[in-house]
C-alpha cells in the first residue's frame, strides 16, 4: 500500500509539469538502438548478446530520457547472463537560464542470475545542468525513490528454481551524474553513474556505471564500445558484488 500511495503521489507531482511543457518549443527527438555480441571458444565456450534502445526528447522547458537495456548469455551451455532494465526520467527545467530541473524517475529491473524477479522504483528528484550546450552536457541530481522488489534470500541445492524469494517495500536515496561530449563530428563519449542506498538500511546499496565511445560510420550507423559495471552491496547467495561487461556493437539512429 505504501508503494501504491507513492506512485499516485509521484504522478500527481508530475502531471502539472507535463502540462506546463505541452507548449515546448525547439523540441528535438533522438532515438537509437544498439546491438552487440561477444563470443569466446577454446577452454570456455561463452556467448553474450545485448540490446539497448534509447529514446530522448529535449526542449527549452523539459527533457525526457528513456532507455531499455537487456543482456542474455551462456557459458559452456549454462545461462550466465539474463538481465533487463527499463529507465525513464522526466525533467522540467526552471530557474535562471533553466539550469535547474525537477522531475520524476522510474525504473523496472529483472535479473535471472542475481535472482531478482522484479525491482520497481519511482520517485521525485532535483538536479542541475552544469554544462548544457550542443557539444557538451553535464548534470547531477539527487532524489528519493519508493521501491518494491522480490528477490532471492536463500537458495536450495544451487537451483534458482528452488530459491526462497521474499518481497519487500522500502525507500532509497539516489545520486546520479551524466556526461556527454561530442568530441568531433564523428566521435562522441558518454559517461553516467548512479548510486542508491536504502534509507533505513545503509548496507543495502547498489550502483551502476556506464561509459563508452561512439564513432560514426555514416549518418545513421555508428560503432559503439561500452563498459558497464554494476555493484550490489548485498548480492544474492552465490553471486558476486560486481558485474562488469565490455562489449562492442553497432548503433542505428532512427
Amino acid at each position: 500500500m505504501k508503494f501504491v500511495k507513492g506512485v499516485v503521489l509521484s504522478l500527481l507531482v508530475a502531471a502539472p509539469m507535463v502540462g506546463l511543457a505541452e507548449s515546448d518549443t525547439n523540441v528535438v527527438w533522438k532515438k537509437s538502438i544498439t546491438l552487440g555480441a561477444s563470443y569466446r571458444s577454446g577452454n570456455t565456450d561463452k556467448r553474450l548478446y545485448m540490446a539497448n534502445l534509447k529514446v530522448d526528447r529535449a526542449s527549452e522547458r523539459s527533457d525526457w530520457i528513456s532507455s531499455l537495456y537487456g543482456e542474455y548469455g551462456k557459458t559452456d551451455g549454462d545461462q550466465t547472463e539474463g538481465m533487463a532494465r527499463l529507465q525513464s526520467e522526466y525533467r522540467y527545467k526552471f530557474g535562471e537560464k533553466r539550469k535547474w530541473f525537477g522531475g520524476i524517475f522510474a525504473e523496472g529491473y529483472n535479473d535471472a542470475i542475481k535472482r531478482v524477479q522484479y525491482r520497481i522504483k519511482i520517485g521525485p528528484n532535483i538536479g542541475y545542468y552544469w554544462i548544457n550546450d550542443e557539444k557538451m552536457k553535464l548534470d547531477t541530481s539527487v532524489g528519493y525513490n519508493l521501491v518494491r522488489e522480490r528477490r532471492a534470500h536463500a537458495i536450495k541445492d544451487s537451483d534458482p528454481a528452488k530459491s526462497e524469494y521474499k518481497s519487500d517495500d522500502y525507500g532509497e536515496y539516489r545520486v546520479a551524474a551524466n556526461y556527454n561530449w561530442q568530441m568531433t563530428e564523428t566521435a562522441s563519449y558518454y559517461f553516467s553513474v548512479e548510486y542508491v542506498m536504502d534509507a533505513e538500511d545503509t548496507d543495502n546499496a547498489n550502483g551502476l556505471l556506464v561509459t563508452g565511445l561512439r564513432s560514426k560510420i555514416n549518418n545513421q550507423l555508428s560503432l559503439t564500445v561500452e563498459l558497464r559495471d554494476e555493484y550490489d552491496n548485498k548480492p544474492a547467495p552465490e553471486t558476486e558484488y560486481n558485474d562488469t561487461t565490455i562489449i562492442a556493437g553497432l548503433t542505428y539512429d532512427f
